[in-house]
């Protein structure tokens, strides 16, 4: 029965170099460690390999920018890849990459290519990855790729962090004025109660509403901020339900702005994923089933599904669009363009940067729009918290 075991020990320039190695027994790693001219050091704890495995979730965006990155400048000065992995693997911070590019170690000592040292964690990678990096293998341009996958994982983080920090304002405005009002209803409202009690008077509309409000918001304050995390944890994570998917992703389109965004990002992530995947030598049948995975949109990919399949029977990709509802006339025309001078690669790499360029344009539009929105909202809660309270007060001393 094969086992791992981990070892130390030192190559023929004296570096020490540690590990895991695959073998039926210790002394079997031994072995293979001489005839790869290596001197053990140390050799101990072998373990079977575990066959079930939890999910363990996605690498994020980032962190594969900075490995491939990373990975791309080792690769150019002549560093061979073992030991690129290696230093990868201790300099990183994310505790599921460190298990995946150990685990790859492991792979690659045994004798596997390095896309084979990654495919058992595919599920953890973006789904180009294992693609790019057999594309590489094949043409021999392994730096090329792995600086294509850095620059788009990088663009991939900075649309990211740029719809995040448009939305980050708006949020903590909501968040803050919820609280206030939350706290005034509690607090400073009841101290009205007894005021308005000794008046006798007919209280206004407006007064009797907030008074109810104030009521409720006492008597089930728990069960309101439960409800409220509920929601948030809802909407979080309602795209994971996998039958709600298609109609959240309808919704999202048909929101002012926010769709705009979606199919910019849709778009431009189409755009480069396909333009990267046909330069690395991918076929193309095999890019558009890629591509169909990347773009997380349901109704996106059934759309590319179709085109795949129309593409499998000839047809070009621009007319297997022509009827898309996502992507307009400009990205089809531009992609029929390309078609026809052989220049496809190009022309989708320009795509992907003016899109990118037209998302932040948006976001910073919407953003503009946004704050003075929710200022007025703001204002028109405090106002109406404001007139309930003492409009009862200024009928009192009219009546004095």
């Amino acid at each position: 029965m094969e086992m791992f075991f981990d070892y130390k020990a030192r190559n023929l320039n004296g570096e020490l170099i540690t590990g895991k190695i695959e073998a039926d027994t210790r002394q079997a790693a031994i072995e293979i460690l001489r005839a790869r001219d290596l001197f053990v050091v140390n050799i101990w704890r072998p373990y079977r390999k575990i066959k079930l495995q939890l999910p363990r979730g996605r690498v994020k965006v980032k962190e594969m920018a900075i490995f491939c990155r990373q990975f791309a400048v080792m690769n150019d000065t002549g560093i061979p890849v073992l030991h690129s992995l290696h230093i990868l693997r201790e300099q990183t911070t994310d505790r599921l990459l460190q298990k995946i590019i150990s685990e790859a170690i492991v792979a690659l000592e045994s004798g596997k290519s390095l896309s084979e040292s990654f495919m058992p964690n595919a599920d953890s990678l973006p789904p180009v990855m294992i693609n790019m990096l057999i594309g590489a293998e094949t043409s021999g341009s392994l730096d090329l790729t792995l600086e294509r996958l850095a620059d788009n994982f990088e663009k991939e983080n900075q649309i990211r962090e740029k719809v995040k920090s448009a939305l980050a304002y708006p949020a903590l405005v909501t968040a803050v004025s919820l609280l206030a009002v939350f706290i005034m209803l509690i607090y400073v409202v009841p101290v009205f109660v007894d005021v308005f009690d000794q008046m006798g008077a007919t209280l206004p509309a407006v007064t009797r509403l907030l008074l109810a409000m104030s009521g409720i918001v006492r008597q089930h304050s728990l069960l309101i901020v439960a409800l409220l995390l509920l929601i948030f944890l809802a909407v979080k994570n309602i795209h994971k339900v996998k039958f709600l998917q298609a109609p959240v992703d309808m919704l999202l389109f048909r929101i002012p702005g926010v769709g705009t965004i979606i199919k910019g990002v849709i778009i431009s992530r189409f755009a480069r994923t396909l333009s990267m995947l046909l330069h690395s030598g991918v076929p193309l049948l095999s890019a558009l089933s890629i591509v169909e995975n990347v773009v997380d949109n349901t109704r996106v990919a059934a759309e590319l599904s179709g085109v795949r399949r129309q593409v499998e029977v000839g047809e070009r990709i621009a007319p297997a669009l022509k009827n898309s509802k996502v992507f307009p006339p400009m990205v089809t025309g531009m992609i029929a363009v390309g078609e026809e001078t052989g220049q496809l690669e190009t022309v989708l790499e320009k795509l992907g940067a003016y899109y990118d360029q037209n998302i932040e344009s948006v976001i910073n539009r919407l953003s503009s729009l946004l704050e003075p929105g929710l200022i007025c909202l703001v204002g028109l809660m405090v106002g109406f918290v404001a007139l309930s309270i003492y409009l009862p007060l200024f009928q009192l001393s009219g009546s004095l």
